[in-house]
């Protein structure tokens, strides 16, 4: 999968808004990363565009989750229904 988008790496608003809201939903300390990725996919059972969020902690484990659907269409109903659930991996 590759990013895609007409922003520049880090520029795209609504990501910076969801990074924002996701810092937000889960009370997360500021040594603590938040990545919003909107990523193209080429295989035939996913939408062409979904979102990856990854919090990634100074200590601790890392955590990712999957959107399918662009950043755009994200509402904070999605992300806190999101992030309820265990994260991809655990």
């Amino acid at each position: 999968m590759k990013p895609i988008g007409t922003w520049p790496p880090g520029q795209n608003p609504r990501a910076a808004e969801v990074k924002e809201s996701v810092r937000r939903l889960l009370a997360l300390d500021d040594d603590t990363a938040v990545m919003v990725r909107e990523l193209a996919c080429s295989d035939a059972d996913c939408p062409p565009l979904e979102t990856v969020i990854a919090v990634l902690p100074m200590n601790g484990t890392a955590r990712r989750w999957t959107l399918h659907r662009p950043v755009a269409d994200i509402t904070e109903q999605d992300l806190r229904a999101l992030l309820a659930r265990e994260p991809e991996g655990a």
